[in-house]
């Protein structure tokens, strides 16, 4: 089987929390189970040069963000045994930093297009892709409402997991349109509660959703711990599942 796992960071490329240790270790433990892992990632300027000088060329394409469109270069570097692709923007992930940015939704909608538009150029069409919270939760919406229509698409199936479900990617939904590219008539896909919510796309439009631990899964379904996504996971219990990484 063929699995490419987006994550916003993993070690030892970038690093901020939890995340970036999953990234690092699980698709390693997936291709050790006899399966084709590969990451990608976007390429920031904070990561070190022992990695960038090591990376190769692959491919160089456009992505269209709303009205905006923006080139983006693939790079490819196999570290451990696993192929990571490293996508770059220069205006999108040369700040010094991760996250923190004040168009951080425009900068990982970028990123989570371009993860989309790089499987053809680079040659890796996955059978499952598997996002990783709020930063690639609009690859499963993104592919169901723009991307099914191609023939290298119609298969795909999408895993989202829920690390950390305080950052859920909330935003006005004045940036629907302008920023994400979602017309009107298709809004609704992203918006929960009166907001744009990036993760509550990503929990109805992917086919599994899982979380950190079996533990985790049964918390999220208590208002107390949800963050307010507790009815929508129990709507969508049937394909929510607690795997512990």
């Amino acid at each position: 089987m063929k699995i490419l796992f987006a994550v916003s960071e993993a070690v030892p490329f970038a690093a901020s929390g939890g995340l970036a240790d999953v990234g690092g270790s699980l698709p390693r433990a997936i291709r050790n189970r006899g399966n084709a892992c590969r990451v990608v990632m976007p390429l920031y300027d904070t990561i070190p040069g022992q990695y960038r000088e090591r990376m190769e060329f692959v491919a160089e394409f456009s992505v269209q963000l709303s009205w905006r469109r923006q080139s983006c270069t693939a790079y490819r570097l196999t570290e451990g045994g696993v192929v990571y692709y490293f996508l770059d923007n220069s205006y999108y992930f040369q700040r010094g930093r991760l996250y923190g940015e004040f168009d951080d939704a425009e900068r990982f909608a970028f990123f989570s297009k371009a993860v989309l538009d790089m499987l053809e150029p680079v040659g890796f069409v996955p059978d499952i892709i598997h996002c990783n919270d709020w930063q690639t939760a609009l690859i499963p919406t993104y592919l169901n409402l723009f991307y099914r229509g191609r023939e290298a698409y119609r298969e795909i199936s999408t895993v989202f997991t829920i690390h950390n479900i305080q950052f859920q990617g909330k935003y006005g939904m004045d940036i629907v349109q302008d920023v994400l590219g979602i017309p009107p008539a298709m809004q609704g896909a992203v918006e929960y509660d009166g907001c744009c919510n990036l993760m509550k796309g990503a929990i109805e439009q992917a086919n599994l959703v899982t979380t950190v631990s079996p533990t985790y899964a049964v918390e999220l379904m208590d208002p107390w711990f949800s963050y307010g996504m507790d009815r929508l996971l129990r709507e969508h219990r049937d394909k929510l599942s607690g795997i512990t990484n």
